[in-house]
């Protein structure tokens, strides 16, 4: 069964609500007010058969200029629509502002349905065909089937309904493997039950059972109950209306506007790059409405630095969350003209500036090339990511489409995969760039370090702590970088200083031998190895690294005398239980100042044990015996 969404559209009073009884038998004028002024002021739904195999949910909305909001409520999520023009009166303004804003929608298809022909003649008739002829002739409607409709007498309803089932059979059937999604138009609360939501299932399939997201309060919900057209039924399926039983969600915070959708899907936030299709000059900061799903959202428009006005950022008064590709009207705040209309892109950086790789989104975005769109939206990041924001930034293309995707790019060599992240390859050569300039910048200033700290690095390109690791393995594996503990260097930079700090150890293996308990710093260390100051002050930083030299308390001394300490006091055991601090400055002929730090250290590196004023021997002291 293939389902699609038809919409009405036109002018107040020119029959929308009578053509659709006439259709399918179902009066969706719902409310008091409506049924007492004639008028449809809230959107109405109904079923219409047109086939076997092809079933419509049919979308009433009001054609009053009052009630636009509710009616573009209505028109965000149909696949064609009906427009409806009057024979006694003709094209009116809200059938050229419902057109405009159809377009705008990114509507392709219809019938053109001029009704209430019992009220006119034939000459009237054909002064009103040739009026709307010129109207649609430069619209997605001009080459559409108009049919001449009474609504009251029935005359042309036949025909008006094979003129539907035609343009339905055309049109591309919504995608039931997608991700769910539905833009709820209704919320109530029903006693017993507890909330229901109803809205136009764009895409995907949604089961009694499953679990899925209410945007933006990103509530996890549990389906307990689904209608379609007012009869209950296991699952809805794209293309459906459906009225939807919810677990986990208060009535009373639902409404019109948000989004129920498929978890990790689509993205939340209060700034939106778009692409806008404006109808005249809009100024920066101007506020408006955006219309996109079921929704109406305040915003202000800015534009980006040294960039044409079709690229805009939109800075929300709340949350919005939409995926990539929705398309929206937007609308003059006050007075409430149209303006334009706006394709989203993705959630805003924090930049004044448009990216060059959001650009290389927009743009694939207007090519409509879903292999172009996962290309660029991998390279948008800027960086290694996971497999599961490439989705959620992907709108609402199904998974085994992305997975498709990502590994066709791969073999084509426009990305790369990083354990379980995916980097594109003009990001990796841009982050090389960086990664050479920096390290090379740390190398020249401080020749003596052995490299960056990995965090600093990390810091300085810019990249997640989850990615790092994986690049870092990567670029250590190509032998771009050599890895040293905590420090990170170009690999011949790092070779080279190998073999200096290899030197360096060995010619303070050769000088500093004998030095006894004398406190070793840089200026002996200058003196001793002929090196300029700054030189002597980085040597004793390696120095210490590397272990020969051991700081104990306030002084520095050479490793061996450590080594020759522990083997005095190993004999100094062997004919005594205990040693105090005044034995070992005896042993040592030394200080107290100079034997209580000394002290401190075996007992800190277990060569002694404290035990009150006394010492024992450690483990590490055992160790040497053995």
């Amino acid at each position: 069964m293939k389902y699609v969404i038809i919409g009405t559209a036109g002018h107040v009073d020119h029959g929308k609500t009578a053509l659709i009884k006439a259709l399918t038998g179902t009066d969706t004028d719902r409310l008091k007010e409506e049924k007492a002024r004639g008028i449809s002021i809230d959107l109405g739904f109904a079923s219409l058969s047109l086939s076997p195999d092809i079933t419509a949910g049919v979308v009433d909305v009001p054609g009053h200029e009052r009630f636009l909001k509710n009616m573009l409520a209505g028109t965000g999520g149909i696949d064609l629509v009906m427009l409806v023009i009057a024979a006694d009166e003709g094209v009116m303004p809200q059938t050229r502002e419902h057109l405009a804003m159809l377009s705008l929608y990114g509507v392709k298809s219809g019938v053109v349905v001029i009704n209430k022909i019992d009220k006119v003649d034939a000459d009237w008739l054909a002064l009103v065909e040739e009026d709307i002829a010129a109207v649609l002739a430069d619209t997605f409607l001009a080459a559409a089937p108009r049919l001449r409709v009474s609504a009251v007498t029935g005359e042309g309803v036949a025909e008006l309904r094979e003129a539907l089932q035609a343009a339905a059979a055309l049109q591309p059937a919504r995608d039931s493997q997608a991700p769910f999604r539905l833009w709820v138009d209704r919320a109530f609360s029903v006693r017993g039950y507890g909330t229901v939501v109803t809205g136009s299932a764009l895409s995907g399939t949604a089961a009694v059972g499953d679990s899925l997201r209410l945007y933006p309060s990103g509530s996890l919900v549990r389906i307990r109950g689904l209608e379609w057209h007012g009869s209950k039924c296991g699952q809805v399926y794209a293309g459906q209306r459906a009225a939807i039983n919810v677990s986990g969600a208060d009535g009373e915070t639902v409404e019109r506007g948000m989004v129920l959708s498929a978890p990790c899907r689509g993205q939340i936030s209060d700034k939106w790059d778009i692409v806008a299709d404006w109808r005249g000059e809009v100024a920066s900061g101007t506020r408006i409405r955006l219309h996109l799903g079921t929704g109406e959202f305040l915003a202000r428009v800015h534009y980006f630095k040294d960039c044409e006005p079709r690229f805009a950022r939109l800075i929300l008064e709340s949350p919005l969350a939409a995926g990539l590709g929705d398309r929206g009207i937007i609308r003059l705040y006050s007075p409430q003209h149209l303006l334009g209309g706006a394709t989203l892109v993705a959630p805003s950086a924090n930049s004044r500036r448009l990216r060059p790789a959001r650009r290389a989104l927009a743009e694939a975005l207007a090519g409509g090339d879903e292999s172009a769109v996962l290309d660029a939206i991998v390279a948008d990041f800027g960086q290694p990511v996971q497999g599961d924001d490439i989705r959620r930034a992907s709108g609402y293309i199904k998974d085994a489409t992305v997975s498709a995707i990502l590994d066709a790019l791969i073999a084509a060599g426009s990305i790369i995969r990083l354990g379980e992240h995916y980097l594109a390859t003009n990001v990796l050569a841009s982050l090389g760039e960086r990664l050479t300039g920096v390290l090379s910048d740390c190398h020249r200033e401080h020749p003596d370090r052995p490299g960056l700290a990995k965090e600093i690095l990390r810091q300085r390109l810019g990249l997640k702590e989850r990615a790092y690791e994986e690049i870092l393995s990567y670029w250590q594996a190509q032998g771009v970088i050599a890895i040293s503990g905590a420090d990170v260097a170009l690999k011949d930079f790092a070779s080279r200083h190998s073999d200096w700090r290899q030197d360096l150890a060995a010619r303070a293996e050769q000088v500093l031998d004998g030095s006894g308990l004398a406190g070793i710093d840089w200026q002996v260390i200058a003196e001793k190895m002929s090196l300029p100051a700054d030189k002597a002050r980085a040597a004793q930083d390696i120095l210490v690294r590397q272990g020969i030299l051991v700081r104990v308390g306030e002084i520095l001394v050479y490793r061996k005398t450590i080594q020759y300490i522990a083997k005095l006091i190993q004999q100094h055991f062997a004919d005594n239980p205990t040693l105090t601090v005044a034995q070992l400055r005896d042993l040592l002929n030394t200080s107290r100042k100079v034997a209580l730090p000394l002290i401190e250290y075996l007992d800190l590196h277990k060569y002694t044990i404290r035990d009150g004023d006394n010492r024992r021997p450690g483990p590490k002291l055992r160790d040497l015996s053995e």
